[in-house]
């Protein structure tokens, strides 16, 4: 599961090579395993440091970040969040915006589809979402073991793909 999952990210990112690329965690770290995309993004920003990518933590409200993305004028933007797709927990899922419409895998609003098609007319940018099979989101803090595993899994992943960029802290 995790080469396949490495394999993925680093197939889609290949479309990006040389590119700006903008990195989305959206969660809310007072419910458990919703926090995933932001622990992503946390051991991202201790590993990348390049002009050509953006971390952004979103918390619960990724809309606020939207003039931020704008500006950065990324030409792929990844949106990292806890999704219920029926996977096992801490299994992490690609998906294509085309693949959201009509269901609601995130607790998140508006939408992931609504905002990646937002984000996709202002930026012209290619647009996916990682998916995290949470174990919990109810309230409290922490995260379960199985996505405090996914995040690193996710977030090495990326590294290893943004790395063939020169996107990597000395």
């Amino acid at each position: 599961m995790i080469d396949r999952f490495e394999s993925d990210v680093s197939h889609r990112l290949q479309r990006c090579a040389g590119t700006k690329i903008a990195l989305l965690g959206i969660g809310n770290e007072f419910r458990r395993d919703d926090a995933v995309g932001l622990a992503v993004i946390d051991r991202l920003d201790a590993l990348i440091d390049h002009p050509s990518i953006s971390l952004v933590k979103c918390h619960e409200v990724p809309e606020n970040f939207t003039g931020r993305v704008k500006r950065f004028k990324p030409a792929c933007v990844i949106l990292i969040d806890a999704a219920d797709f029926g996977g096992v927990p801490g299994e992490a899922c690609i998906f294509e915006l085309s693949e959201l419409e009509g269901i609601e895998i995130t607790t998140h609003r508006p939408s992931l589809a609504v905002l990646g098609d937002y984000l996709r007319s202002e930026t012209s940018a290619g647009i996916f979402v990682i998916g995290i099979q949470p174990l919990d989101r109810e309230f409290g803090e922490g995260l379960s073991p199985a996505a405090r595993r996914a995040s690193i899994i996710v977030a090495d992943a990326l590294r290893t793909a943004l790395n063939r960029f020169s996107a990597k802290k000395d």
